[in-house]
């Protein structure tokens, strides 16, 4: 029994439970966990600056409160340029959906489509899109509500991100101070590690994000089609979403042009931009930002985003791969320091 304890592979096998098993506990409680998570990607995120500030002889809480300043300057100065555009065109898009512009346009429409397909008769399809039409705008009425009710909780994502970023290296210490002191230098490097991997990952993400919503933008712009700013911010965002993103973020650029244009005209330019986008995204920006961040073989990827869509959801595929890579850092990492510094034979 003794010889199984003692075994390097146990030890690589407790060690990876005792870090992943809170992290799965902790997603049973799904706004609690995602209060988290999103407290700690600003927590990457701003850390390095944080970092900077306290390093020309700023006090960490005083780090903190001017990058807090700058960042609320960034946010209050995104919102006076982009925020006037985007509302201007949500309004817009609300007033085409009303009764008064949208009948009409589904008469077109459904008139069109009947000629082009013969066997589809246009009563029948005014019917089943205003059906349709109807359910969406349900399902968005609920998605509002809990984006709402969301908001009220994003309140609190600053204060917990205050302290994790006040408190990051003091957390850290305790951490590893209650470590048996032969496990140090290799703890030490696991927590190196980890918060390396996760740093690259979350900040690759953001940039991925931001470079994929302006090739969207460019794209629709180019196209001609209306709202290209909303809708290519929300291609960006939809983006972080693996393999089902892109199609989430195709399908309101399609119900635009359907209601711009009168008909499906637009569909092949879109399915051809959102390709072209996306070849650009996995040949030029995904290499290019991620770099050697991920050393994962594409069959693993898909199975490890599928397993977290079914446990989590949407939320499960968008940190199904950060999840993994904790997992696979912490296992690889602890079983090359108890081989390395020669904890065990």
């Amino acid at each position: 029994m003794n010889d199984l304890f003692g075994n390097r592979y146990w030890k690589v096998f407790l060690v990876t439970f005792c870090i992943s098993a809170p992290i799965f506990i902790l997603s049973l409680f799904q706004d609690v966990f995602l209060l988290l998570v999103m407290s700690i990607v600003l927590t990457v995120v701003l850390k390095p600056l944080v970092d900077k500030f306290e390093s020309k002889g700023m006090s960490r809480t005083l780090a903190i409160l001017s990058i807090y300043v700058l960042f609320g300057a960034f946010v209050v100065l995104g919102l006076i340029t982009i925020y006037p555009i985007v509302v201007a065109q949500v309004i817009d898009i609300s007033t085409r959906l009303d009764q008064q512009h949208l009948v009409p346009m589904l008469k077109k429409f459904s008139a069109s489509l009947s000629q082009q397909v013969p066997f589809l008769k246009a009563d029948e399809i005014t019917v089943r899109i205003n059906t349709m039409l109807s359910d969406v705008s349900k399902s968005m009425e609920m998605l509002l509500t809990s984006v709402l009710s969301m908001a009220m909780s994003l309140i609190i994502v600053p204060f917990i991100t205050f302290f994790l970023l006040l408190d990051y290296y003091v957390m850290q210490k305790n951490l590893v101070e209650n470590v048996p002191n032969k496990y140090f230098e290799m703890s030490l490097n696991l927590l190196q590690k980890l918060e390396e991997q996760v740093s690259k990952y979350i900040q690759g993400t953001c940039i991925e994000s931001m470079v994929v919503a302006l090739l969207y933008i460019v794209a629709y712009y180019i196209l001609g089609i209306n709202y290209a700013i909303v809708l290519g911010i929300f291609g960006g965002i939809m983006n972080i979403i693996p393999f089902a993103g892109p199609f989430i973020g195709a399908v309101p650029v399609l119900i635009v042009t359907m209601i711009q244009f009168g008909d499906l005209s637009m569909l092949i330019p879109i399915v051809i931009s959102t390709l072209v986008v996306q070849q650009l995204d996995q040949i030029f920006v995904q290499p290019t930002v991620f770099s050697k961040i991920l050393d994962i073989h594409p069959l693993t990827m898909f199975l490890v985003i599928l397993i977290g869509g079914q446990v989590l959801g949407v939320l499960g595929m968008v940190l199904s791969i950060p999840i993994y890579t904790i997992i696979t850092v912490t296992a690889r990492e602890t079983n090359w320091g108890l081989k390395n510094y020669r904890i065990t034979q």
